[in-house]
């Protein structure tokens, strides 16, 4: 929990001014204007070979792979391989970009994998893909592809011997490791010398056994292409032709031209493989069954009747062929029209937090207050996303016209919110089925939410546990002057108190239900503290209600597991009309206690790097008092991370907020989703005379748990300039 007593640990910076017309260009890491970082393929086998693990933090992901809910049985997979514009569009920009329409996917709860593909040489995930997929449990693959005649001068080289198709495996091994994701989809799509088959057969069963080797739980997964010979014939089915290479891998990649008859047979030929075969769908429609669009449910249809995986390629076909003004409603569309096919995943690992954020907003928010006055998109922002169904997704439901959808326009962190709507009526209550989940439960839990319900509307979450028909209320009032006689925890906090169903609040509501009470007084404001890394007696909420809860062990059964997470309205008054409701849920996060004691863990070694000064941009009208500053900040931390938030003191003008501010008020200039982050064009004081100046740079983590470290207490860096 936060101390007042606790120093921040402050490494001072000296630094000399010369002023450059543009940033510093080092190895291409940085966008050459504004001095953004940026990540990249490698496009050459020069730069596959000759690749080190070291000196691209920017763009090494912070997520950890979520545990999901897996089937008791075996049963067909679905992969989305990502094909957008040649790659590296937007999302190519680590810290985001200034916009809203964006492509963007947050369906992930009907996948196992998704590639990122374009047709550079090796395809590195940029960092914002993967962070979003890790989250809600998908594993991300990279690409390997070589074409045409470059691609043949590639693959000469690169099985011409044991040595050097072992070369490049073991590169793409640790290319895979340094970057954090979970494989790699191989697709040769170029003839290859029949002297060199032996060596890409043999390249084909040493990449996967040194990837599982190294990134336990990972895939290799060959591209249907080159057959045995070494010729280019794709077979759009698993057969003699190219079984060996599904033979040394995790599964094929079929192409697309292919018929219900050669999924039949592919089917056969798996054997007890069979869900090895993933059947590609084009959803572009080129030379595809069904013909891709919006009938890629036809295509499913015959790919399930055959007991086959499914690899959806391009469904971004929604925002090329329509574009970002009705993206939303054409994404919905497409998912809804797939979804009887596609096996809901819930997570099943802790920590679970998530502000709904889908990685876009037109502001920025944290702890209710609006702290960034502009449009952005980042997709390492988003969080764990609901597990809609086709019935729930942006569609008005029967029961009371039911609607969840996604929102920009109010948020508590993030981006937004889930907003809730429906009708009630006196003695009616309103379930929203939010999330799908298997979390085991074998320990207290602490749970938290933030809501803001619309007038004359109360709600509370619920959990549905797995082995009964029960579920668990977390009510959102309690008796404060009760807190002195509720038991203590090991964690300092009080728990929560068992409420007595027959208080008048609960009648009609708790049937087979326990309802708790969140934590009052003290419990209630260490919890608070904690969540905001400040002090947060009196700080504004911008209207939402935070609630803790500590559930003690006693509360779940053995192999207890909660399955479903959810919101219940109701209305407060017992009488009176139908009434319109609406709810935002802005913030929801469960985890085991012991995950408090990273929350005073700060961030060490932070440096400041790549440090350059120029002109201010064109874009700001006090140009001739300012200077622009660029740099690099980077540092370690050891926890699993959520995020880190950078702040600055000692500027007049606030990055963010396009307003004047007091050089001595502390700011939020950025969040970052890496161990590092870059300044772009900060505007600074120029130096009166010979007297030097300075600035303060702060960063706050976040856990992944949710919990800031303290902010009086955040390790800074003093870069005093002259």
């Amino acid at each position: 929990m936060a101390s007042d007593e606790l120093q921040a640990i402050i490494t001072e910076f000296q630094t000399k001014v010369k002023v450059e017309e543009t940033p510093l260009q080092l190895e291409g890491k940085y966008e050459p204007i504004t001095s953004e970082p940026i990540c990249q393929p490698l496009k050459t086998m020069e730069d596959v070979l000759t690749w080190k693990p070291e000196g691209d933090e920017f763009n090494v992901p912070i997520a950890e792979l979520a545990g999901r809910a897996e089937p008791s049985e075996p049963r067909p997979r679905t992969l989305v391989c990502h094909d957008m514009m040649g790659g590296y569009v937007d999302d190519r920009f680590v810290q985001g970009v200034p916009k809203t329409d964006c492509y963007r996917y947050y369906h992930w709860q009907y996948l196992d994998m998704f590639m990122y593909f374009s047709h550079y040489f090796v395809t590195i995930p940029p960092p914002g893909w993967t962070n979003a997929a890790h989250k809600n449990g998908v594993p991300m693959l990279g690409t390997v592809i070589t074409e045409w005649n470059d691609g043949f001068q590639r693959c000469t080289q690169a099985f011409a011997s044991e040595a050097s198709y072992k070369a490049l495996a073991d590169k793409l091994v640790a290319i895979a490791k340094y970057y954090k994701f979970d494989g790699w989809l191989i697709n040769i799509e170029n003839k290859i010398l029949p002297q060199h088959m032996p060596q890409l057969v043999e390249f084909m069963r040493y990449l996967p056994s040194k990837m599982h080797e190294h990134v336990p739980g990972s895939k290799v997964i060959w591209y249907d292409s080159v057959i045995t010979d070494g010729s280019l014939r794709w077979q759009d089915m698993l057969n003699d032709l190219n079984r060996v290479f599904f033979d040394a891998c995790d599964g094929i990649f079929l192409n697309y031209t292919w018929n219900a008859a050669k999924l039949a047979s592919s089917a056969t030929a798996a054997g007890s493989r069979q869900f090895d075969v993933f059947v590609g769908v084009d959803v572009f429609g080129r030379n595809c069954f069904g013909g891709g669009g919006y009938n890629t449910n036809k295509a499913m249809s015959v790919i399930r009747q055959n007991n086959l995986s499914a690899a959806i390629f391009a469904p971004g076909w929604v925002y090329e062929k329509y574009g970002a003004k009705e993206f939303v409603t054409n994404q919905t569309k497409f998912w809804s029209l797939l979804d009887e096919f596609l096996p809901t995943h819930g997570i099943a690992s802790l920590p679970f937090f998530t502000n709904f954020c889908q990685g876009f907003g037109e502001m920025g928010f944290r702890n209710g207050q609006a702290v960034m006055n502009k449009a952005w998109c980042n997709l390492s922002a988003q969080q764990i996303q609901p597990t809609y169904d086709n019935h729930q997704f942006d569609h008005a439901q029967s029961n009371g016209g039911q609607r969840i959808a996604h929102s920009t326009e109010d948020g508590y962190s993030g981006g937004g919110s889930l907003l809730l709507s429906g009708y009630l009526n006196a003695g009616m209550v309103q379930s929203f089925r939010v999330f799908d989940t298997n979390l085991a439960v074998s320990h207290p839990l602490l749970l938290s939410y933030s809501i803001k319900p619309s007038q004359g509307v109360d709600a509370c979450i619920y959990l549905r546990l797995s082995n009964s028909r029960e579920k668990i209320l977390l009510w959102t009032a309690a008796d404060a002057g009760k807190e002195s006689q509720l038991p203590v925890s090991a964690y300092g906090l009080h728990e929560s108190e068992l409420l007595d169903p027959r208080l008048p609040q609960l009648v009609g509501i708790t049937d087979q239900c326990r309802a708790f009470g969140p934590l009052v007084g003290r419990s209630h404001k260490a919890m608070q503290d904690a969540a905001l890394g400040m002090d947060s007696q009196g700080t504004a909420s911008g209207g939402w209600k935070t609630r803790h809860f500590l559930l003690p062990e006693s509360c779940f059964s053995a192999d207890s597991k909660v399955i479903e997470m959810g919101v219940m309205c109701f209305p407060k008054a017992a009488d009176g009309d139908k009434i319109s409701c609406s709810l935002r849920l802005g913030e929801l996060k469960i985890c085991d206690p012991s995950a408090l004691r990273d929350q005073m863990t700060q961030v060490t070694d932070l440096e400041c790097v790549d440090l350059s000064w120029h002109p201010p941009l064109p874009i700001f009208t006090k140009g001739d008092a300012f200077w622009s500053l660029c740099a690099t900040l980077r540092w370690n931390y050891t926890p699993d991370t959520l995020h880190f938030d950078v702040y600055c003191q000692g500027v007049h003008r606030d990055p963010n907020q396009s307003r004047d501010i007091k050089e001595t008020d502390t700011i939020f200039i950025g969040r970052a989703h890496a161990k590092t982050f870059r300044i772009c064009h900060l505007l600074v004081s120029k130096v009166a005379g010979n007297q030097p100046r300075s600035l303060e740079l702060i960063v706050q983590p976040t856990t992944a748990a949710g919990f800031a470290a303290p902010l009086a207490s955040a390790t800074r860096i003093k870069v005093m300039y002259s």
